[in-house]
């Protein structure tokens, strides 16, 4: 198991006061808690997965498992144009943190169809925040059930996932992510333009030193967590799996060629980025879009040498994506200085006896964790020492006796 020192020398934070107002079936969640294992216990739709989305988004600022934010606000606050508010307050030996995220409901007056509009804000100690400024404040690793779609999904999603534990650690990240999707936003604009021969491709060589310039940062900072992650994941995966191997390789998306590019300095990076640009620019003219660039980048994960999405169970998924997010556990540790909160949504379920043990015991050493589970004779045969367990029905949340 994970040496006890790792955690001994580390500084802890946790999740003190939580409130929930509005959002999805939450309507009123107000939790006062402690640092240890908080077990969630209900049926499907009672809210579960709500709230370890909510904490999940103080972390992060956003949600997993949407695009469209008017799907969070409950119904009720929508129809009234009411507010919806997350807030939790993060307590360490050193320093205490509130995070807080409030969406504000109104009816478009000058919309003919009268939809919704909706206000968000960001707040780190009662001040406005960008979300750059935000990301991280709580760090938070969260499994959710969509998250096995990190190995079976597109390669979107895996250079999401990616993102998201390099914005935990680096806010200029963020920055930089949003400046290159606008690169390659107004790029593929201007090639459309180009197309249809209302714009002349001299016009490109802006936009081409924007997106080599952003996309070999983009690149650095992916190689350098990629490696940092395989050095926690292979020892972290073997204890939970019982030995099976896991890989992870970088596949970027800077050369016509699949050559291995990781050795690289940056200079050799930006010239073989515009090299092979120059060499696909009659392809993406007729395309009009981006080919080439850090947006189509993969990062394959194998599975006993084979890829995981066609190889590993269920069960086999479920074992890598928490040896995975075990992993950003121990890398945001060692590059913030803070041990993270775990928050684990229905992560026990088609898992044997034997690994739930596993899971769980390696759980205990984390400041703070929130389990939840449709089934509470889960843990009845488990020692789980500073636990609480709470009922989660129709959006209300109840600590056991």
């Amino acid at each position: 198991m994970t040496d006890i020192n790792y955690f001994l020398s580390e500084k802890k934070i946790f999740i003190s006061k939580l409130i929930i107002s509005g959002f999805r079936n939450h309507i009123d969640t107000n939790l006062d808690l402690s640092n240890g294992i908080s077990i969630f216990i209900g049926k499907n739709g009672q809210g579960k997965s709500n709230l370890i989305e909510a904490i999940y988004m103080l972390a992060i600022a956003k949600s997993t498992r949407t695009s469209y934010e008017i799907e969070l606000i409950n119904n009720e606050i929508s129809k009234k144009n009411g507010h919806v508010q997350i807030s939790a307050i993060g307590k360490s030996d050193t320093k205490n943190i509130q995070a807080q995220i409030d969406f504000d409901v109104t009816t478009g007056k000058t919309n003919p169809d009268k939809s919704l509009i909706l206000r968000k804000s960001l707040r780190v100690n009662g001040l406005v925040r960008k979300s750059p400024d935000f990301v991280g404040s709580i760090n938070v690793v969260c499994f959710e059930v969509n998250n096995l779609e990190i190995l079976t999904g597109p390669p979107s999603n895996r250079r999401k996932y990616i993102d998201i534990l390099i914005s935990q650690t680096d806010q200029d990240y963020i920055r930089t992510l949003q400046r290159y999707r606008n690169v390659i936003k107004q790029r593929n604009y201007l090639l459309k333009l180009i197309k249809e021969k209302k714009s002349s491709e001299k016009e490109l060589s802006f936009w081409d030193e924007r997106l080599i310039y952003e996309g070999a940062n983009i690149f650095l900072s992916r190689k350098r967590i990629i490696q940092k992650l395989i050095e926690f994941l292979v020892p972290q995966h073997a204890i939970l799996s019982g030995g099976d191997e896991i890989e992870i390789i970088y596949r970027p998306k800077i050369s016509t060629k699949q050559q291995n590019i990781n050795n690289l300095t940056r200079e050799e990076i930006e010239s073989l980025m515009m090299e092979n640009l120059r060499k696909i620019k009659s392809l993406e003219i007729i395309q009009g879009i981006s080919l080439l660039g850090p947006h189509r980048d993969d990062i394959e994960i194998k599975f006993n040498g084979e890829l995981a999405s066609s190889r590993a169970s269920r069960g086999q998924s479920r074992i890598i994506v928490l040896s995975l997010k075990l992993s950003e556990a121990s890398i945001l540790k060692e590059l913030t200085g803070y041990s993270p909160i775990l928050a684990l949504d229905d992560i026990l379920s088609e898992l044997d006896e034997e690994k739930r043990k596993i899971v769980l015991e390696t759980t205990i050493n984390y400041e703070q964790v929130f389990i939840t589970s449709s089934d509470e004779f889960i843990f009845k045969n488990i020692n789980l020492p500073k636990s609480k367990m709470y009922n989660i029905y129709e959006g209300k949340v109840t600590e056991k006796n």
